[in-house]
């Protein structure tokens, strides 16, 4: 796919929060232009367009017949992305869609489908791999500095749920199947991708406890990667924030937060003779893109420039895919008692 323009023009769906932030990220590129907003409440609406500029559309359907707009963030409720993604693809529009991808694996493969079948981009909200602490990590995972990586650790968690309404989206198993397995186990089940290859196969556990919620508030998972790497995960949405990942290796360790927006350090494993001194910690500076900012700015410049000169985004389809079935074998595990096989 090629084109003669130089800017992709892009509207927004009811940004909160978030949405402001990709909208600050996308303002710092000059790939991008920014159309419109539509949102149920009218009052966001008017002060994103106050700050951001764009037009207010009075309705989804009224913003996809707009032919100036030919790209849809998507920065809403999971139980949205299906439907929302469908009709703009339908529309002609090209689609960034935050993760999950969808609700369902079944779904998440028809949006596939249908971006391939009208030669449109789909592109999925996880920056993860994007950051510069994820490349270096990655780096060192290539060029042996860690040895032989056996295991890695991670945790995740935020309280999502504390403080909702009993009849909050958040709150509803029909509307946010798998709690924190969709909110935050996918950014890092992508993550874990990017360095050690796919998961091969999946134990877990979740439990419903903290809160009068239909959604699992905890879970967690044993993931086994494609070239051996085992990996120990475990997330929640009701106690405080927490973003950690730590890689072992023959050679050393590794650990960053939040994607590496927290300084890296790494402990070196010491010579025999010197192991009663205990390990030799060094920080790591980590240059490149910040997780939420740079990178941010990087995934929708990525987007723009695969509908401006063809190409598959970083994080498409496959990629929220394949994140969104770990997720969801983590619950069959538990449910069925049995190790689940990814293909």
């Amino acid at each position: 796919m090629q084109s003669d323009k130089f800017t992709v023009n892009f509207v927004i769906v009811s940004p909160s929060r978030w949405g402001r932030t990709l909208l600050t990220a996308a303002a710092a590129s000059p790939l991008v232009t920014f159309a419109g907003v539509t949102s149920r409440d009218d009052a966001n609406a008017r002060s994103i367009v106050d700050q951001f500029g764009g037009r207010i559309y009075d309705s989804y359907e009224a913003l996809l017949n707009d032919p100036a707009v030919d790209a849809v963030l998507l920065p809403t409720p999971n139980f949205l992305h299906y439907d929302q993604t469908m009709a703009a693809l339908q529309a002609g529009k090209h689609v960034l869609v935050e993760k999950p991808i969808a609700n369902t694996v079944e779904q998440a493969r028809e949006m596939q489908a249908e971006a391939r079948a009208r030669g449109r981009v789909l592109a999925v909200g996880m920056q993860g791999r994007r950051t510069g602490a994820a490349q270096m990590v990655k780096r060192m995972i290539d060029d042996g500095q860690l040895g032989r990586v056996c295991m890695a650790t991670a945790m995740h968690g935020a309280p999502l749920l504390n403080g909702r309404d009993a009849d909050s989206w958040y709150m509803d198993a029909e509307k946010a199947p798998g709690g924190p397995l969709d909110q935050l186990a996918v950014h890092y089940f992508d993550l874990l991708a990017y360095f050690f290859g796919p998961v091969k196969r999946v134990t877990g556990a979740y439990t419903r406890r903290a809160v009068p919620a239909t959604v699992p508030d905890a879970a967690a998972a044993i993931l086994e990667m494609t070239d051996g790497t085992i990996v120990s995960y475990s997330t929640q949405q009701v106690s405080v924030y927490v973003s950690q990942l730590i890689l072992f290796g023959t050679q050393g360790a590794v650990h960053f937060k939040r994607f590496g927006q927290e300084l890296l350090w790494e402990d070196v494993v010491p010579p025999a003779q010197a192991k009663a001194d205990g390990p030799t910690v060094r920080p790591l500076e980590v240059t490149g893109a910040h997780p939420f900012t740079t990178a941010l700015t990087e995934e929708i410049e990525d987007f723009a420039r695969c509908i401006l000169h063809g190409g598959t985004p970083l994080v498409g389809p496959d990629e929220g895919i394949a994140a969104l079935k770990v997720a969801r074998a983590v619950m069959q595990a538990w449910d069925t008692g049995q190790v689940v096989e990814l293909d």
